[in-house]
């Protein structure tokens, strides 16, 4: 996935005029699946607590492939995307949530992409966007070493 400069360097080229909210909302998602309420504690500790003003921005980022809204636990979450070389885009987007401890992991795999694509039952038709939300837990959860980074089965998938 592409950096926040060089996304934000994407957006000048495209004549998108890059504000502080539009630098402070890239920056606050490089590297986090956020739902607008975690974005705007984030976005509020940085002086910008208008919430028109962050959808709207959401919004445009959306619209310029920028950002994608994904559904986790029926909440929305943003997450930066971008790529043009990556799996994870807009319109070609997977993920799997832990349902323990809400940790969220994107899926970069080609191969299972194709896979889907590929399968008969869309023979025919062309596919233009693929999101997918995968929910579970480890079956050897242990409540204990849950939550600690090292012992997380799907941190490693990253």
């Amino acid at each position: 996935m592409k950096n926040t400069p060089e996304i934000l360097e994407d957006l000048k080229k495209k004549n998108i005029r890059l504000t502080n909210q539009r630098r402070s909302i890239v920056e606050l998602l490089e590297g986090h699946h956020l739902t607008l309420h975690e974005l705007h504690s984030g976005m509020s500790a940085r002086g910008f607590t208008n919430l028109g003003t962050i959808y709207n921005n959401l919004d445009l980022l959306m619209s310029e492939k920028v950002v994608a809204e994904i559904y986790i636990k029926g909440r929305k979450h943003y997450d930066l995307v971008g790529s043009d070389q990556s799996i994870h885009t807009a319109d070609s987007h997977m993920h799997l949530s832990c349902s323990i401890n809400n940790k969220i992991v994107e899926v970069d795999d080609k191969d299972l992409f194709e896979m889907i694509k590929n399968h008969p039952v869309f023979k025919g038709f062309d596919i233009t966007k693929l999101q997918i939300v995968v929910e579970g837990s480890c079956p050897n959860y242990n409540p204990k070493t849950c939550h600690i980074t090292s012992a997380c089965h799907i941190v490693h998938l990253t």
